[in-house]
């Protein structure tokens, strides 16, 4: 602890983490000392004592405050929200696995509580005025960054405002946090079906039917967003594809429309009182992008360029559909099962086939041998678990040179009930330096219903996983590899718009042929897969960029647009209408596509484009490994130390700029979307159908030398 912090502040805070007020270094814990053994009544048990002793310990910390003593003091706050957050790791991350409704409510109930506490200490004007001094009498470059960040929340939170306005804002985040919980409890908790005969879901690989129910006339399917694509590309029929989607699209309904509609309207208010026009501004004045016009020249620029190609691939797509007989309009539902009819057709590659190369069995421990000799790194494998559930690996990581251990990981990566929809990594624990010297160790984990096994088989990972199971261990990695000296600093918690940026990054290892092979084992033979197969399927690697993007910048635009100055009276409508304009596919109708936006109301609220502004410096980063460098251990050490180790202790431009050797810029990114853009579209003037809707003449040269993003570089000053 800092000397000189009073003897009431030390006695809180001892109470609040369970230690003794003074202590010298504890020797590095053997486990994490996380105890998972959870139910609703003993989360509920544990959550509200907990959050009162950190409010009593953040009330002593304020009532004995001193202007000389201001960065003692945030260094004590720091410490008790840490404290919190260490305490009730498990109950905080419960809601992301917990099988028993009841246990997801508590786990929700819990981090709503956890977050009415953030939300009242940011706002909280005394604390706001210790920030403030701390910054002042900050020692070195942690301890400023630390303090611009509480200054920052506090300014944002409207602690500088008068007490009026202050309580209403208090009161505004509340009930915006209740309804964003409320909506995303919604989407998990959907359990819709739909029915296939018995001859549409013969058609069906047996995977794709697990947790499927027998019925008179055939088989009632689960309907997940994990499973949209593989059913898409394999299900024969259109209609049970369409109706497969509209289910899709109808999840959260009406109810989820009007908490995202009401969301939108608190935003709106919240930004107003802080004296910003609306919540884009609001939100992008604390990102790299810093104003809704750089974000969206961004985002216009990439459908700009990417239109032609889209229309050209939709077009030559629902030409095949016509080709089969069915000479119904191409539908959205149509998309995946072409695309994979395309690949059969043009590169040999089926995706089914390509399956047999990746069970997970062998997927996973090779990934960890890549990332060991990429990051200077080595996982211990912890047996039996002591997890939430039995099929949960769990791993200590070692650094290679010293053998010293920095953190532990969970990978849940096995289908289960209750569990997030789609594969996402979360911090359970951030590590932080303690008051006695000792670094607290950081524990996350990837959680998501991988790929199911069919019987009497392994389970086997498609190509798509394998991109998103490579991303998110990215996230792992960042999350656990930061050496960050305070929690509000480690890890992931940077600005939001360059958080994507590593896991981005690292998805271009699972397009490099040398990569494929070393983790692949055919599941019979255990051959790698071949050179050829994946030559072909590199050769699709830019194949379906035109619908991506678009797709893309419609989502972007739709968040931009609903958090923007004209906030609309409908989303779906607003989504509707931007689909149109941004992306040849033609819209669900009868479909409710903002009721199950999860990003809008889980965190990525007018951020959505921040996927697209970190690609920017995603393909920079990767630019350092390529000819040649993919799996240099010097390269990726210095990955380690410069990118992943900070954390948010320095600005991401610094980061980059410190791993690179010089300014990050766009060329990688351009050189991406040019590789894009030029495959198979035609050369011949674009003629009516390839027009975009709302351009002049849809040519995209038109905006190719502007390179609206150059100031991307510029980052936040």
């Amino acid at each position: 602890m800092h000397r000189g912090m009073p003897l009431l502040v030390l006695a809180a805070l001892a109470a609040l983490c369970g230690c003794a007020a003074t202590a010298t270094a504890a020797a590095p814990a053997a486990t994490p000392g996380i105890d998972w053994s959870l139910d609703a009544p003993g989360v509920d048990a544990r959550c509200g004592p907990r959050v009162a002793q950190a409010r009593a310990a953040l009330h002593a910390i304020v009532a004995a405050r001193s202007d000389e003593r201001a960065l003692a003091d945030l260094l004590a706050i720091e410490e008790a929200t840490a404290a919190l957050e260490d305490d009730l790791a498990a109950e905080r991350a419960a809601g992301a696995f917990a099988a028993d409704p009841a246990l997801a409510e508590a786990a929700t109930r819990c981090a709503m509580a956890m977050a009415a506490f953030a939300a009242d200490l940011a706002a909280d004007p005394a604390v706001y005025a210790i920030a403030r001094g701390a910054l002042e009498q900050a020692r070195d470059d942690d301890e400023r960054q630390l303090a611009r960040t509480y200054v920052e929340a506090g300014r944002r939170a409207g602690a500088g405002v008068e007490p009026r306005r202050r309580a209403e804002l208090v009161r505004l985040r509340k009930q915006l946090a209740e309804l964003e919980a409320a909506y995303v409890q919604a989407i998990f908790s959907d359990r819709s079906t739909i029915e296939l005969d018995a001859t549409d879901a013969a058609a069906l690989p047996p995977a794709v039917l697990a947790g499927a129910t027998r019925t008179a006339r055939g088989w009632r399917v689960p309907v997940r967003l994990e499973g949209l694509d593989r059913f898409l590309r394999t299900m024969p029929s259109s209609d049970a594809r369409r109706r497969y989607m509209e289910a899709l699209y109808r999840v959260g309904g009406r109810a989820n429309t009007r908490r995202l509609t009401r969301a939108v309207a608190l935003r709106t208010r919240i930004a107003r009182l802080l004296g910003f026009p609306d919540w884009a501004h609001y939100q992008l004045d604390a990102r790299m992008a810093k104003t809704p016009a750089r974000a969206r020249a961004l985002v216009d620029d990439i459908d700009r360029r990417l239109w032609p190609k889209a229309r050209a691939e939709v077009d030559a797509l629902a030409a095949m559909k016509r080709a089969d007989g069915d000479a119904r309009p191409f539908g959205a539902w149509d998309h995946a099962w072409y695309v994979e009819r395309a690949a059969q057709r043009d590169h040999a590659v089926d995706s089914e086939r390509v399956r047999r190369y990746f069970p997970a069995d062998r997927v996973v421990p090779a990934l960890l041998a890549l990332y060991e000799r990429l990051l200077g790194i080595r996982f211990e494998r912890i047996e039996p678990t002591a997890a939430w559930s039995p099929d949960v690996l769990e791993y200590a990581i070692r650094d290679a040179a010293s053998g010293e251990r920095i953190a532990w990981i969970y990978l849940d990566l096995l289908p289960r009930e209750g569990k997030s929809l789609m594969p996402a990594t979360v911090a359970i624990r951030d590590g932080r330096r303690l008051g006695d010297g000792s670094y607290r160790l950081p524990v996350s984990s990837i959680i998501g219903n991988g790929p199911a096994a069919e019987p009497g088989q392994p389970a086997l990972y498609d190509h798509r996983d394998l991109v998103t199971l490579f991303h998110e261990f990215g996230h792992l990695m960042h999350t656990t590899l930061s050496t960050a000296r305070f929690a509000r600093l480690y890890g992931t918690r940077v600005r939001e718009d360059f958080a994507e940026a590593p896991s981005q990054m690292l998805e271009n290892w699972m397009w490099q042929p040398s990569v494929l092979q070393a983790i692949s084992a055919e599941v019979g033979s255990g051959a790698p897969i071949p050179p050829d197969l994946v030559a072909r399927m590199v050769a699709t690697l830019h194949a379906t960029d035109g619908v991506f993007w678009t797709r893309q910048a419609l989502l972007a635009r739709f968040d931009l647009d609903l958090h923007g100055a004209n906030a609309p009276r409908d989303p779906n409508r607003l989504w509707f209408a931007l689909q149109r304009t941004l992306t040849p596919l033609p819209p669900l109708r009868g479909t409710l596509p903002a009721a199950s936006f999860r990003p809008v109301m889980g965190g990525y609220d007018a951020g959505y484009y921040g996927y697209a502004w970190s690609r920017v410096y995603a393909q920079d980063l990767f630019s350092a490994f390529e000819d040649g460098h993919l799996d240099d251990p010097a390269v990726g050490l210095r990955y380690r130390r410069e990118i992943l180790e900070p954390g948010g202790s320095r600005e991401p431009d610094e980061l980059v700029r410190r791993f690179l050797g010089r300014e990050p810029g766009p060329a990688a990114f351009y050189r991406l979307l040019g590789a894009g853009a030029a495959a198979r579209v035609p050369s011949q003037t674009p003629s009516a159908t390839s027009t975009k809707p709302g351009s002049i003449d849809g040519d995209s040269r038109s905006s190719s030398t502007s390179q609206p993003i150059a100031a991307v570089t510029g980052g936040i000053r």
